[in-house]
């Protein structure tokens, strides 16, 4: 297998890493679990609602999305914010589609991330995921993350 090429985000990729979005975060997000509890929530799917979150920083932070490319193909991306008041770099999102798992390819994402950041002059790096992701809570501290905090998500039906 050829090694990923991790690069900037470039229009050409919008669909790709829509396409990757919505098939990779089913049981990893939070409109995903919403949409298990209550059913579809105000008449969009889990899918649509998480594709109009990567469609945000597509359009706001695009010059910090990168994209895993492999043999001419978007396998993968990381959308990654910076607060620099804060010195600190944020991985928002992070998806490889399906067939490409288990090849590193989310690994060289996190690291060209981390890289990034660093050239940014951040301090700090952070990420975040639910329990349920048991790929992330396992990759996640490979990179030298460490947990600070759980987070509850309480919703209710009015």
């Amino acid at each position: 297998m050829s090694e990923p090429t991790v690069r900037p985000y470039a229009r050409r990729d919008r669909e790709s890493v829509l396409r990757i979005a919505e098939d990779s975060f089913g049981g990893f997000c939070l409109d995903y679990n919403m949409e298990m509890h209550f059913g579809r929530m105000a008449d969009t799917t889990w899918q649509e609602r998480k594709r109009r979150g990567i469609e945000y920083d597509l359009r706001v932070n695009a010059k910090h999305v990168l994209v895993a490319e492999l043999d001419g193909e978007a396998v993968g991306f990381i959308c990654t914010r910076l607060y620099g008041e804060l010195l600190t770099g944020h991985i928002a999102n992070l998806a490889v589609a399906e067939p490409y798992q288990g090849r590193g390819i989310g690994k060289a994402l996190i690291g060209h991330a981390l890289e990034h950041f660093r050239q940014q002059g951040m301090r700090y790096a952070r990420i975040e995921t639910l329990e349920q992701n048991y790929k992330g809570r396992n990759l996640y501290p490979a990179f030298g993350f460490e947990e600070i905090g759980r987070q509850i998500y309480y919703y209710q039906e009015l």
